[in-house]
């Protein structure tokens, strides 16, 4: 497909694009280009949590669908699971108390006079398709390389004019919540997402992350985040890519490093006596 935004993209159509790539694969070469190879491969496998983040969101962004989605009341086991299992293959399945607890965090979300401008007045599950594209950098020696790319964004709030993820998480407030963005990189992800759909569109909106808590009184906070952190984020995503053409270029999918390292504690734990580099990986390429 050409690059561009698209509305009405199924998920299924977005996951058949397997040459594009996005976020959630390329966060794996953070770790280790190792662990992005393999993540290539691998079979993406679903949990609990993700799924019940996936029926909450639904509840909040596309309510008409989340009610249509198959509900299990009984035990999961016996012949009557199994044939409900068989007759929505391929479909998430609720338990009514997941589907109770969705609906009270929509409802929330919902209620919160800040966060309900966000989630109403615009378009869901929305795919932005683009080229990330990298000069060579004049007089390294370093090729410029492209990366055909993708995102699905939460939702575009074409009201307010904004860009909103929605995350579910077990303390929305500043300090915990602070601590999840960065653990969790959202504000890579973020960055990812607003410099797509700005590829894809010609507009750069600000971007908006809804918070609410999985459990009650399910408190909802909004947080805009700033230019600087998505700054963070930019130089994040953008040094991965350079890894990953890197990596493609040598046929070379290193761990950690080569060689040995010198033990280091949390950088919370204790200053080291001389800082590094944190995007000196220490890998080495092409011997030890």
């Amino acid at each position: 497909m050409e690059n561009g935004l698209y509305p009405n993209l199924s998920r299924a159509e977005y996951d058949a694009m397997t040459s594009r790539l996005n976020w959630s694969r390329l966060k794996h070469i953070g770790r280790s280009p190792a662990h992005f190879r393999h993540a290539l491969d691998a079979e993406d496998k679903d949990t609990p949590a993700r799924a019940f983040g996936r029926l909450a969101h639904l509840a909040i962004l596309e309510p008409e669908l989340f009610a249509r989605v198959p509900t299990w009341t009984g035990a999961r086991r016996g012949r009557e699971w199994e044939a409900f299992r068989a007759e929505n293959e391929g479909r998430d399945i609720a338990t009514a108390d997941d589907r109770d607890r969705a609906a009270a965090i929509a409802e929330a979300v919902r209620a919160h006079p800040t966060a309900s401008q966000y989630v109403t007045g615009g378009r869901a599950e929305v795919t932005a398709l683009w080229t990330h594209e990298t000069p060579p950098v004049e007089g390294s020696g370093l090729p410029g390389f492209a990366f055909d790319c993708k995102a699905r964004l939460d939702y575009v709030a074409e009201k307010v004019g904004a860009l909103v993820d929605v995350k579910t998480c077990r303390d929305a407030s500043p300090d915990a919540f602070g601590r999840d963005v960065w653990n969790l990189q959202y504000h890579v992800q973020a960055a990812w997402y607003r410099d797509g759909f700005a590829a894809a569109t010609g507009r750069t909106l600000p971007f908006v992350i809804v918070a609410v808590e999985t459990e009650p009184p399910h408190v909802v906070q909004v947080y805009r985040v700033p230019d600087w952190i998505l700054d963070e984020g930019r130089s994040t995503y953008r040094a991965l890519l350079g890894l990953l053409d890197r990596c493609k270029r040598e046929r070379h999918w290193p761990g950690y490093a080569t060689g040995e390292l010198e033990l280091m504690l949390p950088r919370w734990a204790v200053q080291p006596p001389d800082e590094t580099d944190l995007a000196d990986t220490g890998i080495v390429f092409g011997g030890a």
